[in-house]
């Protein structure tokens, strides 16, 4: 019976020291005294929903907008999450205060899509040394020390360059192929992946004429490669006005140049301007007359030319915005949940896909756009062209 009494007196006592730190409940122990088993990273978005900072490159971008639009709605549906986006319009400064607002945020999780490759390397120290996930998005940062979503671009701009090339060689075989590239030129990923391949892919079929410029532009891409090949190669940093300027320039000077390239919705609709207003840049029935363009992105402007039989935008890659919402949004949960280790590189690839006239029906082009941009009102390309 003794035994039983200290027993039943223990437990009482300790049930006392249990109930006096209950009652206290705003005390708890230092962040670093807390083993991290206490609180599973799996487990807080299920039970509070988690919150997700992104700082894009800028919402003014057809494929950026959209694809923060489709993330919020997927992010919300699949896990309960909250999804904030932050615009700097293309300015470093702005991004980085949008980054240290959504570490003021306490967020549990940063998609940041770096405006240059080498200004976020700072910032990016400064989240992981608040604790907060961070993975990077289309632009890796040079001190890759942090998970990374590219999209894969690379081959299908190969492909076009190929493609372009034999189209103009068969539409035209007595004329020289020269290239010329609306591009941005100071970004390393587009060389990697757009302007690279495509010239790769131009020489795959034949070695392109350079012989209107006695010094042609060379560039290197990530791997040290020299990208040689082009009579032009103009810097517009994806601002519409100063591509249309800078290719009529070129026009001027090269007005050979037959396969032309802008690497983003901005400098292909530019150029395509300034070969418009030096009265080139028409086709007849789909067969352009003096060059063929090439854009990037696939907005509602540059399918309505490309799939126009009377202009000589005939080819674009195509962003997929729905597609890359959503792969931005899975691979920033998994480092929430803890699923991925956000100390550790690793790099994953979004699908993008490119159009040719000369072999996507307009419907297919219509029913892509209007399922990856979901515009309030539907696409209809066939209109559009008869206006």
């Amino acid at each position: 019976m003794k035994k039983t009494t200290k027993l039943v007196a223990l437990l009482m006592a300790l049930l006392m020291v249990v109930t006096m730190f209950a009652a206290c409940g705003g005390s708890k122990a230092p962040a670093e005294e807390a083993p991290k088993a206490d609180a599973p990273a799996a487990e807080a978005p299920a039970e509070e929903g988690a919150y997700i900072g992104k700082v894009t490159l800028t919402l003014k971008h057809d494929v950026h907008g959209n694809d923060s639009i489709w993330a919020e709605k997927y992010a919300k549906e699949k896990y309960g999450a909250t999804y904030e986006v932050i615009d700097p319009d293309q300015d470093l400064a702005k991004q980085i205060a949008g980054v240290e607002t959504f570490i003021s945020k306490g967020v549990d999780g940063i998609i940041l899509h770096p405006v240059t490759e080498d200004g976020v390397n700072e910032i990016i120290q400064e989240v992981r040394d608040a604790d907060i996930n961070i993975m990077a998005y289309n632009l890796n940062p040079t001190d890759r020390k942090i998970p990374f979503l590219a999209i894969d671009e690379s081959e299908v701009a190969f492909q076009m360059g190929a493609d372009m090339t034999k189209q103009w060689m068969e539409l035209y075989p007595d004329k020289p192929v020269s290239v010329g590239f609306i591009s941005w030129t100071d970004i390393a990923f587009c060389f990697d992946n757009r302007t690279g391949p495509f010239i790769k892919g131009v020489k795959s079929v034949v070695e392109p004429d350079t012989s209107a410029n006695p010094n042609p532009a060379v560039f290197q891409n990530s791997a040290g490669e020299e990208l040689t090949g082009a009579t032009y190669w103009e810097h517009a940093g994806g601002v519409l006005e100063v591509a249309q300027q800078v290719t009529a320039d070129a026009i001027t000077k090269y007005p050979n140049v037959n396969i032309v390239y802008g690497d983003n919705v901005s400098n292909g609709l530019g150029a395509l301007a300034a070969y418009e207003a030096a009265g080139r840049g028409l086709a007849e029935d789909g067969v352009p007359l003096t060059e063929i363009i090439a854009s990037t992105d696939a907005s509602s402007g540059e399918l309505i030319k490309l799939a126009d039989p009377t202009c000589s935008l005939k080819y674009a890659l195509g962003m997929q915005p729905q597609i890359f919402a959503y792969a931005q949004v899975d691979m920033i949960m998994e480092l929430i949940n803890g699923t991925l280790d956000n100390d550790t590189y690793v790099e994953r690839t979004t699908p993008d896909c490119y159009f040719n006239y000369y072999k996507d029906s307009v419907q297919d082009m219509q029913d892509w756009f209007n399922t990856q941009y979901n515009p309030a009102t539907p696409l209809d390309l066939a209109a559009e062209i008869a206006k």
